[in-house]
């Protein structure tokens, strides 16, 4: 096998007859391919565990453990690369039923060089789309975490879990609370991860063109589709919901009842199967949702679900700002302060009308003024000092709120107080003094 060779692509061979194993071999070597040639179903099913292959040619009649066995067993063993089954006379309609059970294609003996490199390739750029696809919904995924380890926190994520059927979800919570956020995660995590996601914001749509934007235009062409169809076996979120005329809200009650929607002041109808996320600003316990959305409407959404605001979750906020302050610094092309104890009693005391959103701003804000590598208080955006920007100052953070923070740095520095000092803006001394008065010192 030469790098090259390796490269274009590593490929195993099954098939008992000893010419097809050479034919194919040698086909494939002249395309630059590395080929692992196997004589048995059990032999496939050990080299495909151990060498990973790019791709797999698997005769469908073998002796013992035959083509359609040999395939089962390497799926349910965690093989991903794609099974080309190879058919004899009178094993086509076997071919076609591996297909079903997670083939690939398949060829036919005599093979024809065209067809064995044809199937080959196409199987080879699927895979690579697949990997690429399951690269992006990790990638996704990580970005549509809620960032936190306290309790408020923690109950929130157990709560979407517990909505994550697909059933239609209702969020409530402030702006930048992190609805989108939640509408986003119950889409990656729901039956329908791999569906399109599609958003609207109602109260910002004019209304003379909210109805196009959901139920699209009278043409029948997918240019002119609105956000509903193109929702469909996928997520709809609507933010805003309070801003959705009564007849829209009956209109998608009705649609997620029987899967067509009715237009509005129309003669048609949208049919579509989204998963429907629709958040809205008030509290759930409160008269406004039962005052704002329609009883069918209200009916329609069985999850109910509210996001705490940044000022019930405290103790995130050291995380929040260390992670918010990385993504920015490595965005602008700088490296990432740290944050001093002074700045995290600042930040602690701030009441945080814009929740995680502000937050975001203000390290946004701080990244941009370049400040040095350890960031004080007075280098944050003014009105951190006092309070004046929300009233009174609040009291001062809880011990836990300093104890988990410090307890994460020290684990960065492998308990190295000299190391930490500096990061925090303290001397060492003064370092060990607050971490014994913390109890955070043997």
């Amino acid at each position: 096998m030469t790098p090259h060779s390796a490269r274009r692509g590593l490929i195993l061979v099954v098939d008992d007859e000893d010419a097809v194993r050479r034919s194919m071999s040698e086909i494939l070597e002249d395309e630059g391919y590395a080929v692992i040639p196997a004589s048995s179903g059990e032999e496939g099913v050990e080299q495909a565990i151990a060498r990973s292959p790019d791709a797999i040619f698997l005769d469908i009649w073998l002796p013992g453990v035959d083509g359609i066995e040999a395939l089962r067993l390497m799926r349910e063993r965690g093989v991903r690369a794609p099974v080309i089954m190879i058919s004899g006379h009178g094993t086509i309609e076997t071919a076609v039923k591996a297909t079903k059970r997670g083939a690939y294609d398949f060829v036919e003996k005599p093979l024809s060089l065209e067809r064995v490199l044809l199937v080959l390739r196409n199987a080879l750029r699927h895979a690579r789309l697949e990997k690429q696809h399951r690269a992006l919904q990790v990638e996704l995924r990580r970005e549509a975490e809620f960032i936190g380890r306290g309790a408020a926190v923690e109950a929130l994520r157990a709560r979407l879990a517990a909505a994550a059927d697909g059933r239609p979800v209702l969020l409530a919570g402030e702006r930048g609370s992190g609805r989108s956020l939640a509408a986003r995660w119950l889409s990656l995590h729901g039956p329908r991860p791999d569906g399109p996601f599609l958003d609207l914001r109602a109260g910002v749509v004019p209304p003379e063109r909210l109805l196009r934007a959901l139920y699209g235009g009278d043409a029948a062409g997918p240019e002119d589709a609105g956000r509903i169809a193109l929702a469909d076996e996928g997520t709809l979120y609507i933010e805003g919901a309070e801003a959705l005329p009564p007849a829209v809200q009956r209109s998608l009650a009705e649609g997620l009842r029987t899967g067509t929607f009715p237009v509005p002041d129309a003669a048609r109808g949208v049919r579509s199967e989204p998963g429907l996320v629709v958040s809205l600003s008030a509290p759930l316990d409160g008269g406004a949702v039962a005052e704002r959305l329609e009883p069918a409407f209200l009916d329609a959404l069985p999850h109910r679900i509210e996001l705490p605001p940044l000022r019930a979750r405290a103790e995130d906020l050291p995380e929040l700002a260390e992670v918010f302050l990385h993504e920015v610094s490595r965005e602008y092309g700088q490296p990432a302060p740290t944050l001093a104890l002074d700045a995290l009693h600042a930040l602690a005391r701030h009441a945080w009308p814009g929740n995680v959103r502000e937050l975001r701003r203000v390290v946004e804000r701080v990244v941009l003024a370049s400040p040095p590598a350890v960031v004080h208080a007075e280098d944050l955006p003014p009105g951190f000092l006092d309070g004046r920007e929300t009233g009174p100052p609040a009291p001062p953070p809880p011990r836990e709120l300093e104890s988990g923070w410090l307890r994460r740095l020290l684990d960065e520095v492998n308990g190295d107080v000299a190391r930490a000092a500096p990061r925090l803006g303290l001397s060492e001394p003064d370092l060990r003094a607050h971490l014994a008065a913390l109890g955070l010192l043997a």
